[in-house]
Parts: C-alpha cells; structure tokens; sequence
C-alpha cells in the first residue's frame, strides 16, 4: 500500500500598502535624479558650446588689436632709432658742443691758428652759443703758467677769436675779439676784451684782472651770461663787468699765441657752448692742468717736458 505524501497549501502573505508605495516613491525618486542628471548634463554641454564660440570671437578680437598694436610698436621703434642715427651722425661728423682748441701743454711763444673752417683738415669749429631763457652764453676755460712779464711795452696775445691785424702800439686786434685774452705790458695782469653789438664795434668791453700769479699755473675761466661777463682765477670769481650791448660773435678764426705769445706755458684751452656754473669751474681747477705735450706743441721744451728744476712746473712732472 503505497503512502502518498500530503500537500500542505501555504497560506497567501498580504504585501503592506506601506510597502509598497515607499517602493514607488524609491524609483520615482531615482528617476527624478537621472531626469534632473541629464538635463544637468545638456545645459553644460550647452553653455561650454556657447562658451567655445565665445572664446573664438574674443581671440579673434584679441589677434586685431595685437596686430595694430605690433604695427604702432614697430612704428615707435622705427622713429627712435631714426633719431638715434641723426643724433649719432651729428656727434661724429658736426662740430663739438665744448671742444678742445688746445688739449695738452704748449710753450707760450708758440703760435698756432685754430681755422674755424669745416674744410680745413685741422679745423676745430666752433657753434654758436646756447640761447637759454637768459640769453646767450659760452665759457672760455685756460691754465696759464706765466714764467715772465717780458720788456715790451706792448700787450701779449694769449689768444683771441678774431682776426690778426695787430695794432702796432697795443698789439690787440683791431677789429674781432669775441673775445681776446692778453698779457698786459710789464704786469702781471690779464687784459679781456669781449666784442659787443653796437653799431660801430668801437665801443668793445674790457676789463682787466690784476695780481695774476707767476711761475704757478693758473686757471682763467672766461663765462659770459647775456650781457654779463664773469672772469674767474683759479675757481674765485676775480671780475665782473655788466655789457652795455649783448656780445658780439663771429665765425673768425682763434689765435692762440700768436705775434710773439708770451713768456710761459699754455695748457687745455677750451671752449664751452653754455654758462659753466662755479661747481663746474672748480671742478676743473680741482683736476688740475694737463702737463702732457700737445700734439701741436713744436718747441723743445713741451715737447720734452724738460723744466728747469727751480719752476714748479719741473715739480708738477715728478708728481
């Protein structure tokens, strides 16, 4: 007899109502969030693409404007350097603001003509002076080293910038100097004479420098400033003398030593395009004279630098 085994029915389960909507606000909620995800997504993608079309538009703005500035650049640079040239071109071929007329020693008797010609091959031309807010003004800068007044009743040329019809008494120019730098007869004083601009150049300004050192250099600066006329020795003001008229310049030629010169030496004379203020001035009395041989020097004794011992020039050499 067989035993058939007996089926047991499971009874149903009823599923919460709870349950079941906590389900489906689970998936709506999941399905809220990748709804919300790739909208999220598209806007971004929007906007970088827009983005992209915005970042062209503003190179392509950008690459006009460096292309214009580049071009101003170039421009700029092209005008300094033209300038730079024309100055550089002035400098190396057109005269000097504040040449040297004589640089380095010379006797006292040796003549020599400085040609304000451009065309000469030893020409030294001089410009005018500078017109400040003041007026015109130049400065004349010499060192001096007087070793005797001489015999002769007659004025010593130092130098001028003028001409060379020499009075016979006086032996001054008679007609240019702009200015002239003298020895006065059997003196020791200097005689500066500045040509002005009144209608019969008769009437020039003079003045005069008395107890100028011997046998010690000295420094004699020259320093015109409108219609002032300033001589300082050795960095002191010594004289002044207020023109009547403005000076007078010309384009002659500058003298130095010529018609006999004077007993002595002359070193460094040079000439300034302005108004050397008293600084500047001893500065240069500070530096001291320059006791090398000029290259124009034709005498033995600059040539050498051969001194008696007993002048102090002999001593500055050992120095």
């Amino acid at each position: 007899m067989n035993m058939q085994p007996q089926t047991t029915n499971m009874p149903n389960i009823a599923v919460p109502e709870a349950i079941k909507n906590a389900g489906q606000s689970l998936g709506n909620s999941i399905n809220s969030i990748k709804t919300g995800v790739n909208e999220s997504v598209n806007g971004f993608s929007q906007q970088a693409q827009a983005g992209i079309g915005a970042s062209s538009q503003f190179l392509q703005s950008n690459t006009i404007v460096a292309k214009f500035a580049f071009i101003i650049l170039i421009i700029i640079v092209f005008v300094f350097l033209l300038a730079l040239g024309i100055m550089l071109i002035q400098y190396f071929s057109g005269p000097k603001t504040n040449p040297y007329l004589i640089y380095g020693m010379i006797d006292g008797t040796d003549g020599h003509i400085i040609h304000q010609d451009p065309n000469q091959v030893d020409s030294v031309p001089i410009n005018r002076s500078n017109n400040q807010s003041t007026g015109l003004e130049f400065t004349w800068s010499v060192w001096l080293y007087i070793n005797d007044l001489g015999t002769d009743a007659k004025n010593q040329l130092i130098f001028n910038k003028g001409d060379l019809n020499y009075n016979e008494k006086t032996n001054i120019s008679n007609i240019n100097n702009g200015p002239g730098l003298y020895l006065s007869p059997q003196k020791n004083s200097l005689h500066i004479i500045m040509d002005t601009n009144d209608n019969t150049n008769t009437d020039p300004a003079i003045l005069d420098i008395d107890n100028i050192p011997l046998r010690n250099w000295v420094h004699i600066a020259i320093r015109v400033e409108n219609t002032i006329l300033d001589v300082y020795v050795n960095g002191v003001i010594s004289g002044r003398l207020a023109m009547s008229k403005v000076p007078k310049q010309n384009y002659n030629d500058v003298n130095v030593c010529k018609g006999g010169g004077f007993m002595g030496k002359l070193s460094n004379l040079r000439y300034y395009g302005y108004a050397l203020n008293v600084f500047e001035i001893n500065g240069i009395v500070a530096y001291g004279p320059n006791l090398n041989p000029s290259g124009l020097s034709t005498t033995s004794g600059a040539a050498t630098g051969n001194y008696a011992y007993l002048s102090n020039t002999w001593y500055s050499t050992k120095l």
